[in-house]
């Protein structure tokens, strides 16, 4: 197990501080306390807690593995830490609930980062450009998964989101995938989803990429499981945004 080192802490939270481009009296007043003890923070002498810690994040817009970075928190492998899709934003489409009953269309940005070790994987609102999940990328020639969680690490709902591609027949047309995550009241989804290089509108003729297959079907009432067929390819018309 790789022991905490608290100078390697404090070196990781300066950087996201000068990267944020504030001070360390700006960021004392936001999280009570002085920048005194801020500076101490950054020096390593001092660790916070779990409840400033937090603050931290929220005023540096950080997650907080950016601080600890454990092997064990990120999807992490060197020789094929490489992104198959040659580009540094993708946008993602599913189905799902609007409140609790309406279903509707939902469309995200998905955005790579290639780091030293791992890609990291920031997704946000497509309308807003919020940030919502954050994680890390692992990918081959044949599948990707990008593993996701929370962005603020004080949000109070644990928020958690995988998908995996299927990208053995290339990157340029529209990829399908599974995407298993929670909803607001902790259920969890399992559902189709289109990722793609380029910003299309969200057409039905995509959406019926979503529906499950009568093989699908065939499968679940069989067996009790479902393993969804992700291999489908569609070769149309982009129509962009």
């Amino acid at each position: 197990m790789k022991q905490f080192n608290k100078i390697e802490f404090g070196n990781k939270l300066r950087s996201a501080r000068l990267k944020k481009e504030v001070s360390l009296e700006y960021v004392g007043r936001k999280i009570g306390k002085s920048s005194t003890t801020v500076g101490r923070y950054e020096r390593g002498e001092v660790i916070p807690n779990a409840k400033i810690l937090g603050k931290l994040c929220d005023v540096l817009d950080i997650y907080n593995s950016d601080l600890y970075k454990e092997d064990s928190n990120n999807i992490i492998n060197i020789e094929n830490s490489k992104n198959p899709f040659k580009t540094d934003k993708l946008y993602l489409y599913y189905q799902g609930f609007v409140g609790k009953k309406k279903l509707g269309k939902f469309k995200f940005i998905i955005e790579l980062k290639e780091k030293s070790d791992f890609i990291e994987v920031r997704i946000s609102d497509y309308k807003t450009k919020k940030t919502i999940l954050i994680g890390s990328m692992l990918a081959d020639n044949y599948i990707v998964t990008i593993r996701t969680e929370n962005f603020k690490a004080n949000y109070p709902r644990l928020e958690t989101n995988q998908i995996i591609l299927n990208i053995s027949d290339g990157t340029e047309n529209i990829v399908v995938g599974m995407m298993m995550c929670t909803n607001g009241e902790y259920v969890p989804n399992i559902k189709k989803c289109l990722v793609s290089k380029k910003d299309l509108i969200f057409t039905d003729e995509m959406l019926n990429m979503l529906l499950l297959t009568d093989e699908e079907k065939d499968g679940i009432f069989k067996n009790n499981i479902w393993q969804a067929d992700i291999s489908r390819i569609e070769e149309f018309e982009y129509k962009e945004d």
